[in-house]
């Protein structure tokens, strides 16, 4: 199943009781829509049953609203993808541990 912002809405809706037309992007999930620390933790155990994509333990001390959530799902999908189709698969040490670093590129700069 796809994980979107109407997928989202229902799942406030039905579990929680909140409205649909209360939640968008810019909705902040503590205070626009009152939900307690242990709300967030459920609505995550939710959106990781739907997309796979798991959030750190600490995740609700900064997740504030629900770009921020999406913006999570989207790096992280993409971290799933690429575990799933390349870490297997690709023989280059070099590239192995390019994916295993999370594609951080070390980046060096001279200032003249």
């Amino acid at each position: 199943m796809k994980f979107n912002l109407s997928t989202l809405r229902y799942h406030l809706f039905i579990q929680q009781g909140i409205l649909p037309e209360r939640v968008s992007l810019e909705t902040n999930f503590k205070v626009d829509l009152n939900m307690s620390d242990n709300q967030i933790r459920r609505m995550l155990g939710f959106v990781q049953a739907q997309t796979g994509v798991n959030f750190p333990k600490d995740i609700v001390l900064y997740l504030t609203d629900v770009f921020d959530l999406m913006i999570h799902i989207m790096i992280r999908a993409v971290e799933v993808e690429i575990s799933e189709e390349y870490y297997n698969t690709i023989s280059e040490p070099v590239w192995q541990n390019f994916l295993w670093t999370k594609f951080t590129i070390p980046m060096y700069a001279h200032l003249n």
